[in-house]
């Protein structure tokens, strides 16, 4: 590699000095509460937009004490994922041989109750700060059941083995806010706000997702924007719950050991308006042309009357 070419890359992802010099949880960049109301989480986090670290908010679940590779792979060995037509057994066995040098593939977006519904109960008693889920209302958008907004709830698990990568790094999509619970290993997160938008070159045909890649360092000649990236950086230990507030991108690493970890995505009173915007904008980008006008309109209209109606019942 020539010497021009080295100082165009830029720093990883990554950054092993974090972790160096972390000692404990004091040296994350995040807020870390305990005893936390539901009254100071929608003020101080969902109404502040900001993230933050529920050390005990899922101190009680049974899948802390049970959930591991060997659980999933002696209980649920045989069910086939969607999609790769895997069995849960190879992926578990890939899982459990991952290493730093050859870190295995990251499961994500499995989803609880339609494969592994037995684990729902190792999954109380359920959190405050998940209700009310707006995403979960049988009238929202009838007669649209392939709207997108319809299949990004839902809980789900996300399996990946030691110093195993997230694929990209994105933020959730159409705006909604995601619980992840820490259940089994330790992950480290890397966070980046909304107004970085612009320095995380997101796709054209995802905006939600970056072309920076997760791995390996950052070509300043391709991405030069990147180098003004100010990464929040932080580590999630087993039973604590991550409120990713909307429009933070974000990705993780699992460290040393394999992570097992829910996920939540969900919506509400707060952050009602934008998600509604954009729904509208979704469709109108996705449909034929001369639907878009009239899909677009119908979402907005029906979401916009639909949290109208939510929040005379769930006042915020």
């Amino acid at each position: 590699m020539s010497m021009s070419q080295e100082m165009s890359l830029g720093r990883s992802i990554w950054d092993e000095s974090f972790l160096a010099n972390r000692r404990d949880s004091s040296f994350d960049q995040i807020d870390r509460r305990s005893n936390l109301s539901y009254e100071d989480f929608v003020r101080e986090y969902v109404k502040g937009k900001r993230p933050v670290i529920i050390t005990d908010g899922a101190k009680n679940w049974p899948a802390l004490k049970t959930w591991s590779l060997e659980y999933f792979r002696d209980r649920f060995g045989d069910v086939v994922l969607p999609k790769k037509s895997r069995l849960v057994r190879d992926l578990i066995d890939e899982v459990a041989s991952s290493t730093k040098d050859r870190p295995s593939s990251y499961a994500f977006s499995l989803s609880i109750p339609k494969l592994f519904p037995e684990l729902l109960r190792d999954l109380e008693p359920i959190p405050a700060y998940w209700q009310p889920n707006w995403l979960d209302s049988p009238v929202l958008l009838p007669g649209a059941p392939g709207n997108k907004l319809h299949h990004i709830t839902g809980l789900e698990v996300n399996i990946g083995g030691a110093f195993s990568t997230f694929p990209f790094i994105h933020y959730d999509d159409l705006w909604t806010q995601t619980f992840v619970t820490q259940v089994y290993g330790r992950k480290e997160w890397v966070l980046y706000p909304p107004d970085h938008t612009p320095y995380m070159y997101p796709k054209s045909t995802d905006p939600n997702h970056s072309r920076l890649p997760v791995e390996g360092e950052i070509d300043l000649n391709e991405f030069p924007l990147a180098k003004n990236l100010r990464p929040v950086r932080f580590c999630i230990e087993p039973g604590e719950m991550f409120y990713n507030t909307p429009g933070w991108w974000h990705t993780t690493h699992a460290l040393s050991s394999p992570s097992i970890a829910v996920v939540l995505s969900t919506a509400s009173g707060p952050i009602w308006p934008k998600i509604t915007w954009e729904v509208f904008k979704a469709a109108f980008r996705n449909h034929k042309w001369y639907k878009a006008p009239a899909a677009a309109a119908y979402f907005a209209t029906y979401m916009t009357g639909f949290g109208i109606a939510r929040s005379i019942k769930d006042r915020f």
